[in-house]
């Protein structure tokens, strides 16, 4: 034992130097200890406003004016075709639907539409509120992590709300211990549900999209699909006056892919006019920006195209076409409620009562949509000969919206629209869009969708995840996204090699059994790959 005042041994010297490391180490890793761990499962709960009261409501509404047609049959599927400004071919007509089967659906429709203005004056939101929106489950909590990771590299500071479509002891865990260090939260509607008589139905892996948005507490939306990685900060999508968003409140993105829908879906939604195919491309429901202010009614028709989706209207609006799902059902809610609006209201027209509108920044404010012009575009890796897609290529909607005001400018034809900008939004004038030529910066592409490979690094160690793949040649791994030339071009930094540090650098920190290989899978990856001299 030392005595104070006396001197210390050489034995006491060696113990200290021994001891003080360790101290230091301990101290260290005790204030900076892993935010993940939990000792046992945690379930915090973020549930909307009056949830209750306003759930009871959504799903008797929709219930109330459930189609009786039967579940639609086709005998082939719509071809898949890529979409061009001068796309030359006929609708395809392949559902052939009973005159009393359409009746039904039309009078469900009309139904749903005449109490549209006094449901959407109930949909719930905290005012003029801004963020994120996602949803996930137990198949796909690791695309979260790569989500919430990569939004904050991108230098966005919008809050986050992901909403579970299941849960387990880890995710809870996650919600609980890491979620809130990105200024995230995890919403468990089904912990709402399961006090609801009748409970709801039980939804598909589509559906959870217009259920996410409909459950955040955001106004303003920007909704991601899980397998989004944001590649330049998209918080300025909501600057006021920043365009086109503060003249529609509803932005959409493209597909690949033309139109493949049923004519007959318009008759059934009020006769509003049938587009045409070179109109625009079919729209991609994984992003979307909604003010659901002004577009409470559109969300809430998307609603009852979803909740009646998998049986009815997804089938209708592609006819088994590429990407069926909840992808078309966003954007024909906006344009049916613009065409209906154009109607007399006695002969089943539509009026959009503004004042549901709980925001006072929002009362005066125009609506309409906006659907970006720039089509996406493929990028994948080449490797052993082969081609693997990765994502697709998204642009940031302000950067199309200055190309098309200037394109609109230079062009002759749509010269009275120059001048009057509020008619670029009008649907009738932008079907002649496909004949602009439209230039747009290629640094200013905002978003990666991760469709061809998920971006779920707990899947690393499964040969058929597409994350990883070896050179035949040299025996190494290649780089995920391939050659990062254009990557660094176009974004300034090396978006795949900061994606792989930040996302592993949680993975070696989750204190969960199954997923301990993950670890040193990224780790040894990352050393050969990315941090070889």
């Amino acid at each position: 034992m030392m005595v104070i005042g006396s001197s210390p041994n050489l034995s006491s010297l060696k113990y200290l130097a021994l001891i003080l490391p360790l101290l230091f180490t301990l101290v260290y890793f005790y204030n900076h200890r892993p935010a993940i761990v939990a000792e046992e499962s945690t379930r915090p709960r973020l549930l909307p406003h009056k949830a209750n009261d306003f759930w009871v409501e959504f799903f008797t509404r929709l219930e109330q004016v459930r189609p009786r047609a039967p579940p639609l049959k086709f005998k082939q599927r719509a071809d898949a075709l890529n979409w061009k400004p001068d796309f030359d071919r006929p609708r395809p007509e392949i559902w052939q639907p009973k005159a009393k089967d359409v009746e039904d659906l039309t009078s469900s429709h009309a139904a749903f539409i005449k109490q549209l203005p006094d449901f959407a004056r109930h949909l719930p939101y905290d005012v003029d509120t801004t963020g994120i929106v996602t949803t996930a489950g137990k198949g796909n909590f690791g695309q979260v992590i790569t989500l919430l990771v990569m939004t904050r590299q991108s230098g966005s500071k919008l809050p986050i709300q992901i909403v579970l479509d299941s849960s387990s002891a880890w995710i809870d865990n996650l919600c609980a211990n890491f979620v809130p260090h990105y200024n995230a939260a995890c919403i468990y509607v089904e912990d709402i549900w399961a006090r609801l008589d009748p409970p709801p139905p039980t939804f598909s892996r589509f559906q959870w999209k217009f259920l996410a948005m409909v459950a955040s507490t955001f106004q303003n939306i920007l909704f991601l699909d899980a397998d989004i990685i944001i590649a330049n900060n998209p918080d300025s999508l909501f600057t006021p006056g920043a365009e086109p968003y503060q003249s529609t409140g509803f932005i959409a993105w493209p597909d690949f892919w033309a139109p493949s829908g049923s004519k007959i879906f318009y008759k059934v939604a009020g006769d509003v006019p049938v587009p045409k195919l070179t109109d625009r491309t079919t729209s991609e429901s994984g992003i979307i920006v909604m003010d659901k202010a002004r577009h409470a009614d559109t969300l809430l028709l998307a609603s009852y195209y979803n909740y009646h989706g998998p049986a009815h209207y997804m089938a209708m609006l592609s006819q088994h076409g590429p990407g069926e799902g909840d992808k078309e059902t966003f954007l024909q809610a906006a344009y049916v409620l613009e065409e209906l609006a154009k109607k007399p209201f006695e002969r089943g027209g539509y009026r959009p009562p503004m004042e549901w509108t709980k925001s006072p920044s929002t009362r005066g404010q125009k609506k309409g949509f906006y659907d970006v012009k720039k089509m996406p575009a493929s990028h994948g890796r080449s490797a052993n000969g082969k081609w693997r897609g990765m994502f697709m290529k998204q642009m940031d909607p302000m950067e199309d919206w200055r190309a098309l005001q200037q394109a609109a400018k230079e062009a002759k034809h749509p010269a009275p629209a120059a001048t009057n900008s509020p008619r670029l939004f009008d649907s009738s004038w932008l079907s002649t869009v496909g004949n602009l030529t439209l230039n747009q910066d290629p640094k200013k592409t905002m978003f990666f969708h991760h469709n061809g490979v998920k971006p779920d690094f707990s899947r690393v160690l499964k040969s058929d995840s597409g994350l990883t793949e070896v050179d035949e040649k040299t025996g190494k791994h290649v780089r995920m996204w391939g050659d990062p030339k254009w990557i660094i071009e176009t974004t300034g930094r090396d978006l795949e090699k900061i994606m792989w540090l930040s996302t592993m650098e949680v993975w070696c920190r989750l204190d969960e059994a199954e997923f301990d290989d993950v670890c040193a899978k990224m780790q040894a990856i990352y050393d050969e790959v990315y941090d070889s001299k």
